[in-house]
């Protein structure tokens, strides 16, 4: 039987869902513009090596004798969670960020079985469900095993003027009193209260290649913490 989890609440053990097929899901559709100059072949190409959002159609059905109070449940759940975790059985392992971006429709097929179709608009990566934190003491390669660079957070313990190198890219860190957090999904630094230490960083925020990724530093450095946030397309 096919499942889903979302907004850690599972389909069938939480609300009697049946998935009657196995979705299909698409790949992201690269951001790629084509501009088309007089008299040169072929299109110039613009790659900003990012991706759409993707739609998964889900196709489901419940069946029992109070129908309408069901429904009512279905409805609040799917609808009022916003953007959240979803994770299907046929890969427990990986989730996606998505949101149902449709009405939700019960077509009565018999007295006691109703129909209906949920799609839900993904951020276009799956992610890791674990996603353990990777503490660093010491100069490390960390492996990167998905399928498209990742945006980690970091959490650098240390203090006064640290220079942290990811891949040959320096990131500059000044006047540390404790930690700073990096946030490369966010495109942020703060502390553990959320406040704004943007000031106190320069250069690019850290992203981890496929494969094989070098971190170095220099400085007061006694560890660092790293949320590597694996993705797929």
């Amino acid at each position: 039987m096919i499942t889903f989890n979302f907004g850690g609440k599972n389909s069938f053990e939480d609300y009697g869902i049946y998935v009657s097929t196995r979705p299909s899901i698409p790949s992201p559709k690269r951001r790629i513009s084509n501009v088309s100059i007089p008299g040169r072949n072929s299109n110039l190409r613009f790659d900003d090596n990012t991706y759409e959002d993707i739609t998964i159609k889900v196709e489901c059905s419940i069946k029992g004798e109070i129908l309408l109070d069901k429904i009512d449940e279905i409805k609040g759940w799917l609808l009022g969670i916003g953007e959240s975790e979803l994770i299907f059985s046929f890969q427990n392992n990986k989730k996606y960020i998505a949101q149902v971006v449709n009405s939700i429709d019960f077509s009565q097929v018999f007295k006691y079985f109703s129909k209906f179709i949920i799609i839900f608009n993904c951020q276009p990566f799956k992610y890791s469900v674990d996603n353990e934190i990777i503490t660093i003491t010491n100069t490390k390669k960390i492996i990167n095993p998905g399928s498209v660079y990742s945006e980690p957070i970091l959490k650098v313990f240390g203090s006064e003027n640290i220079n942290l190198e990811i891949n040959k890219e320096i990131i500059k860190l000044e006047d540390i009193k404790e930690h700073i957090i990096i946030d490369g999904i966010q495109q942020n630094c703060y502390d553990d209260n959320l406040e704004n230490t943007n000031y106190k960083m320069s250069g690019e925020f850290p992203k981890l290649n496929i494969g094989e990724n070098n971190i170095t530093w220099s400085g007061n450095v006694s560890k660092m913490e790293v949320i590597p946030n694996w993705r797929w397309l």
